[in-house]
């Protein structure tokens, strides 16, 4: 049996569609058939070539990690998810985003989101479906999965193990909370999961900036008590000046950076209180810079950088869909669907670099 597997070859180029055989798991391990991926922005900067000081390996790098699938092989051993509930051919799962070396200094201490050894998965190597842009994903041996409760909704599953997981990771290593006033960059599909779950932590106001003024109207339904269209405050002063404003001139006490614009450091930590922190995790290209005034940082205001999230938070992101799937409107997140073979359509749709798109969250559906 054969499956296809979307590479990239070249930044700058289309992504490429290549056939492998299905490897069978070996013990300890599962075969996923994947039944979305969604299209992060991560993986946007891979497509739009901005990731050029992150040299390609000569076959290419396999995408996608964002999704969920059902089973469709069960390594010798395995017979329940990681917490223990049956699991057997054609259950719906999710599973952790990241593949961790689980032998670094940080893995050993339970950072696996930051494991030293963690690295771009390269095409054309077995078990060759390690990238969610795929028919099937192989799951290593004691590879975190958990089996989906059957009320929720495929739909709602795709982004949980990469949007949500971080937005939520950042937002409690910021210990937002009752009380705070939170600023939001962005209203993408990180941006909409980082509204719903500040306002379950119970922050007293969540503001949210973007330029898309449809994104910014779902941040609303998410629980945005105000919202700030950029291309209205279009400069970094009237956007700081409206966020002290709706902050009873006192700033915010976070501020998460999900864009992935370096300069946005910069004005994020204006628009902090003092004691206040920035929470960095969109700008993931390496070797851009951005000047900040190291005074500011003398009033308590700190700088905290923020990847993935660890996988003892999946069953609690679970439990909170469960809890509030007929609340808030997380169908809505997932805007547009594609077939694997328009993998390429999908991302020059998503686009939203020096565009309007109409795409909050694309998946690619095999």
């Amino acid at each position: 049996m054969k499956g296809r597997i979307v590479v990239c070859k070249e930044y700058n180029r289309p992504f490429e569609i290549e056939e492998y055989d299905v490897p069978d798991p070996e013990p300890g391990a599962v075969v996923l058939r994947m039944t979305q991926a969604g299209v992060c922005g991560s993986d946007l900067h891979a497509w739009r070539g901005d990731m050029v000081n992150m040299p390609l390996p000569p076959t290419g790098r396999v995408m996608g990690h964002e999704g969920t699938g059902m089973i469709d092989k069960l390594g010798a051993g395995v017979s329940t998810d990681s917490l223990g509930k049956p699991l057997a051919e054609g259950d719906r799962v999710v599973y952790y985003a990241v593949f961790p070396c689980y032998r670094c200094h940080l893995c050993l201490r339970g950072d696996t989101n930051w494991c030293v050894n963690r690295a771009y998965p390269t095409a054309g190597i077995h078990p060759y479906f390690t990238g969610t842009y795929a028919d099937y994903l192989y799951l290593p041996p004691r590879h975190p999965v958990f089996k989906v409760p059957d009320e929720l909704p495929d739909e709602l599953l795709g982004p949980l193990n990469c949007a949500m997981g971080t937005v939520t990771q950042g937002l409690m290593r910021a210990d937002a909370g009752e009380g705070q006033y939170v600023v939001i960059q962005g209203a993408g599909g990180l941006g909409l999961h980082a509204t719903a779950m500040a306002k379950d932590m119970g922050v007293d106001r969540v503001i949210v900036l973007d330029r898309l003024q449809g994104r910014l109207e779902l941040a609303e339904e998410f629980g945005a008590d105000h919202t700030i269209n950029i291309e209205e405050y279009n400069t970094r002063e009237t956007r700081v000046a409206r966020v002290r404003e709706l902050t009873n001139g006192q700033g915010a006490d976070v501020v998460m950076e999900l864009v992935g614009l370096a300069e946005l450091m910069a004005e994020g930590l204006q628009m902090l209180s003092n004691g206040g922190t920035f929470v960095e995790i969109g700008d993931i290209v390496p070797g851009r810079e951005v000047s900040i005034d190291p005074s500011t940082l003398l009033s308590g205001k700190n700088i905290l950088g923020s990847r993935m999230y660890r996988p003892s938070l999946m069953p609690k992101l679970l439990d909170f869909l469960v809890r509030t799937q007929d609340k808030l409107p997380f169908h809505k997140i997932v805007s547009h669907k594609f077939p694997l073979d328009q993998v390429n359509e999908a991302f020059a749709q998503s686009e939203w670099h020096q565009r309007e798109t109409q795409v909050t969250r694309a998946m690619l559906v095999p």
